[in-house]
This record gives structure tokens, C-alpha cells and sequence, in this order.
């Protein structure tokens, strides 16, 4: 009985210092990715986190339902994916930045292709326009 009692209070005493289990898919950023690699891969990085590298292009605002922007982020051939950035904006149209976040990538079946976008959680300006 004594034993279990001191398991117990040793288990309760370090478990505040265990850090929260997240999957390693998800919450660790995979590896610098290319434009190009994500358009021409998307079912294979989906829902994985990512880093890219590119130019922001027509950017839109929208109000609902909460305060976003998206830009096409694209490389130098065109190739592009779209952003979704949620947070007060420290870039600008023309800008080279590297953002790092979640993608994600749909089929549209009406339109026979894929819609490649990341869910930025950083984005680092490289080099003003």
C-alpha cells in the first residue's frame, strides 16, 4: 500500500513537467519546399507543415467572417499557391517573404485540378519590393 502511494504521488508530481504529446506530421515544419514541389505534389504534403519561399501577388482583404488576407506566393516561373495570412500585415505587394505554416490541398473536381493553399502561422519578409 505504502508503494502505491508513493507511485502515485511521484506520478502527480512530474506529470505537470511532461510536455503535451503533438504529432510529428503536424507540428513540425517538414522542410524548405518549393512552389513548384508543392503544385506538383500537393496529396503528398497535405496537412503537413511547410516553409516556402516566394513573391506576394494580389493580395485581397476580406472582413468575414474574421479579418484575413490571401496572396498568391510564386516563384519565379509563376507557379503559385495561395496564402491565408490572420494577423496584421508586415509585408506588402512585391515583397520576397518565406512563410511557414500548415497546407492544405482540395480537388476540384469541376475543374479537374487542385487548389494548393497554406495557412501561413509566419511569414518573414526577405526582401522589400
Amino acid at each position: 500500500m505504502r508503494i502505491t502511494a508513493v507511485f502515485f504521488l511521484a506520478a502527480m508530481l512530474l506529470a505537470p513537467a511532461c510536455a503535451r504529446w503533438e504529432n510529428p506530421a503536424t507540428s513540425m515544419i517538414s522542410a524548405d519546399k518549393s512552389v513548384v514541389v508543392l503544385v506538383l505534389n500537393p496529396s503528398v504534403y497535405t496537412m503537413q507543415e511547410v516553409r516556402v519561399k516566394g513573391k506576394v501577388w494580389e493580395m485581397k482583404t476580406t472582413e468575414e467572417p474574421a479579418e484575413s488576407t490571401t496572396f498568391k506566393l510564386a516563384d519565379s516561373e509563376g507557379n503559385y499557391i495561395t496564402v491565408i495570412w490572420e494577423k496584421e500585415l508586415s509585408f506588402a505587394e512585391g515583397n520576397i517573404v518565406e512563410v511557414a505554416g500548415l497546407f492544405d490541398s482540395n480537388f476540384i473536381s469541376s475543374e479537374n485540378r487542385f487548389d494548393p493553399k497554406l495557412a501561413a502561422k509566419t511569414i518573414k519578409v526577405l526582401k522589400g519590393d
